[in-house]
């Protein structure tokens, strides 16, 4: 059973981890305040009878599909020129593939796979089955650092800094995490980060607006060059599935991937064999 939410915010901060560390991820939506819950929930709808169900089934059917590939073909990827030019660590890269394959598969089989799914969705019972299977496979993780970060939950601390009617400042901790100041607001009887308090009605109404923008005009419009982009990503998706050497990975993959990869080696500090450089003009 779920705790009561403590009318506190040093409580409502060990109630909420306790019950994410005995695989109770739906306290994450009963800690919300009323409204919000509500705001979600017609975000949620409205998205999903706006939306057109080709183009999200689709999408989402793409994106497992490719997170499939990438890890079912990650051996030969990382062992291409194309990856190593990259400067990128392939043990770090190995573990995210991974363990995002593992996610995918648990969400193939959720509410949200397709939008008729996510139009009827309840996001408590989605907490409570999808959520707590992420919780498992995350706690069984096996990080290359061994910080696994639920595992922080057993020597959480929380401290009161500071607190008044609407407001109170906490330092958390735990054995393996520094002290951090986190600014809490109490919104309808619930504790809930300042941050999230803060920016929470600006939010809502970014995402009506986005929403109302769409419309079966311009859905009807966009929906041809969509799926033709996802026809192309597909096939892209295919091909790598079929590879069978690093070496063709770099001949057939590897021209498209250049400038993207180029630029992650630039972001990680990585090799600069893919910088490009102009001659020098001739002398007159």
């Amino acid at each position: 059973n779920l705790p009561a939410i403590p009318d506190s915010p040093d409580g409502t901060v060990i109630a909420v981890a306790e019950a994410i560390r005995n695989n109770h991820a739906e306290i994450l939506w009963t800690a919300l305040p009323e409204s919000y819950r509500q705001d979600i929930t017609e975000i949620t709808r409205t998205f999903s009878e706006k939306m057109d169900p080709d183009v999200y089934d689709r999408a989402f059917a793409l994106l497992m599909r490719g997170i499939e590939v990438l890890d079912d073909r990650k051996e030969i990827i990382l062992a291409s020129e194309t990856f190593q030019s990259t400067g990128a660590v392939a043990d770090d890269i190995l573990a995210v593939l991974s363990n995002t394959w593992t996610f995918t598969e648990i969400l193939k089989k959720s509410e949200v796979a397709t939008v008729a799914g996510l139009g009827s969705v309840d996001w408590e019972k989605f907490l409570a089955t999808t959520g707590n299977e992420f919780i498992k496979h995350a706690a069984a993780i096996d990080h290359p650092d061994g910080d696994n970060p639920l595992e922080s939950l057993d020597s959480l601390k929380v401290e009161t800094i500071d607190v008044s009617e609407n407001r109170a400042m906490l330092r958390i901790s735990s054995e393996d995490h520094e002290p951090e100041d986190v600014e809490m607001a109490k919104v309808e009887g619930r504790w809930i980060p300042a941050e999230l308090a803060d920016d929470w009605d600006r939010s809502m109404e970014e995402a009506r607006q986005d929403l109302a923008e769409i419309t079966p005009e311009t859905l009807a419009a966009q929906k041809t060059q969509i799926m033709m982009y996802f026809g192309m990503a597909d096939g892209l998706i295919e091909q790598i599935a079929a590879l069978q050497t690093p070496e063709e990975f770099d001949a057939a993959i590897g021209p498209m991937l250049a400038p993207l990869m180029g630029g992650a080696s630039i972001y990680m500090g990585g090799d600069e064999d893919w910088e490009t450089t102009e001659e020098a003009p001739e002398e007159e």
